[in-house]
C-alpha cells in the first residue's frame, strides 16, 4: 500500500499495487472469500473502478460472472440509477445493466476500500431495487465509520485488514509509512521476494 501524495481529492492510501503481485492478489481473494464458502453466490458485482479488478478476480475465483455497477453514463443499455455522495462528499450517480439482475439472485458485492460507506450503499440499494439479494460486502478495507458500521452491522462481510491494524486504519495513519527509508526500501524488497 501506498499513501495519498496528491492531497484531498484522492484516498488516502492506494492498495492497488497489490493487483500487480499474483500471490499478493490471490491471497486477498481468498481472504475476501473465506467467510462466504457456505453461501451460495450466483454473481459478483463490483463498484467502478477499483472493484472492476478485485470483483472480477473475485468472480474468476469462484467461477461465477460478473456485473460491473459503473459511473452514470457509461452504458449504453437500459439501466437504474441510484444517487451517493463519495468519500470527497461529491455527489455523484452510479448505473447498473436492468438485463442481468432477476429476484432471487444471490449478490456478492466487492469493491477496493470502504470509507464512508456511501457508494457500497447505492450500490446495495440498486442491486435490492433490481430484485436481487446482496449475499455480502468485499474490500480490501473496510473503515469504521458511520457508513463502514451500517454495512457491517446489516450485511456479512470480509476485508483484508488484521484487527489489530483497523485503528490505524480508521485514524488514516499507518504507523509503517512512519518508518524510515531505509526501512520502508527493506520492507518493500521483502514483500517483492
Amino acid at each position: 500500500m501506498a499513501p495519498n501524495t496528491k492531497g484531498p481529492m484522492f484516498a488516502w492510501l492506494d492498495p492497488s499495487r497489490l493487483y500487480s503481485n499474483s500471490q499478493a492478489l490471490a491471497d486477498c481473494v481468498s481472504d475476501l472469500l473465506s467467510p462466504f464458502h457456505s453461501d451460495t453466490i450466483d454473481l459478483v458485482a463490483g463498484i467502478d473502478a477499483m472493484g472492476f479488478i478485485l470483483g472480477a478476480s473475485v468472480a474468476t475465483s469462484l467461477g461465477k460472472g460478473f456485473l460491473a455497477i459503473r459511473k452514470a453514463g457509461h452504458l449504453c443499455v437500459s439501466t437504474q440509477n441510484q444517487s451517493y455522495s463519495d468519500y470527497t462528499g461529491r455527489e455523484k450517480t452510479m448505473e447498473i445493466r436492468q438485463d442481468v439482475l432477476k429476484p432471487g439472485m444471490r449478490v456478492l458485492l466487492v469493491d477496493q476500500w470502504i470509507e464512508t460507506g456511501g457508494t457500497m450503499k447505492a450500490a446495495i440499494q440498486l442491486v435490492e431495487r433490481l430484485g436481487a439479494s446482496v449475499v455480502g460486502v468485499a474490500a480490501v478495507a473496510i473503515e469504521n465509520t458511520e457508513g463502514g458500521k451500517w454495512i457491517k452491522e446489516n450485511y456479512k462481510f470480509s476485508h483484508c485488514i488484521p484487527e489489530e491494524l483497523q485503528s490505524q486504519v480508521d485514524r488514516k495513519v499507518l504507523e509503517s509509512f512512519k518508518a524510515s527509508t531505509a526501512e520502508r526500501f527493506d520492507i518493500m524488497f521483502a514483500i517483492d521476494q
